[in-house]
């Protein structure tokens, strides 16, 4: 196998931890206060960053060091002869302070790698409650979240309100307002407006569920 020079893995881990959250170099140099000709050459692969700029990078992504200087793991490497990976399972997500934080870890559980794309991260977020049956998506079904905060209007997204433990919702967003819809008519649609959809992380995007079966 060739290895890359360092300078173009950390190019290339940047621009994909990028696109998970929609931002550009730009977005990146203005909110960790870097020089924006600094941030560009990283992500050009024309020079290194610094361990102290290596950290600030990971605490702004919520990755480790290793995921920002280091080749990462092919999830084709790990496919088992049943086409199949291993992705962690977790029983609830909260917005800390680096981001979102999984917690309650419940072993792993496999999806089908022709559901997934390797430039992302998943993981499986046990469903409680019967907000979501009009989708066919019940209590105690696995949802297999893709890690991105880029939705479609109207997307079923893990999302976590203002402290509250993430949950499954239907999304709309225009340009000042955000709507949280449920699909059992017995739980109200939730409506942010203004600098209220700042109480509002989406946590990914879903993919596909696993039914529980009794």
């Amino acid at each position: 196998m060739i290895r890359r020079n360092p300078r173009q893995v950390v190019s290339s881990n940047l621009q994909r931890l990028a696109s998970k959250t929609g931002e550009k170099p730009n977005d990146i140099s203005r909110k960790l206060k870097l020089p924006k000709q600094t941030v560009r050459d990283w992500f050009l692969g024309n020079s290194y960053p610094r361990p102290l700029s290596v950290q600030k990078l990971a605490d702004h992504f919520n990755v480790e060091t290793s995921d920002i200087t280091e080749e990462p793991l092919d999830p084709t490497k790990m496919r088992s002869e049943f086409n199949v990976i291993q992705v962690p399972v977790v029983g609830s997500i909260k917005a800390g302070p680096k981001g979102i934080a999984e917690e309650n870890h419940d072993g792993l559980a496999s999806v089908d790698c022709d559901k997934i794309e390797s430039d992302f991260d998943y993981y499986w977020l046990k469903v409680y409650g019967d907000s979501m049956i009009g989708d066919m998506i019940g209590d105690g079904d696995l949802a297999l979240i893709k890690k991105t905060s880029i939705f479609g209007d109207g997307d079923i997204c893990a999302v976590i309100v203002d402290g509250e433990e993430g949950t499954l919702k239907h999304v709309f967003k225009n340009k000042n307002t955000i709507v949280l819809t449920a699909s059992n008519p017995n739980y109200p649609p939730r409506t942010f407006v203004g600098e209220d959809c700042n109480l509002i992380t989406i946590a990914g995007k879903l993919v596909q569920i696993k039914r529980k079966y009794n």
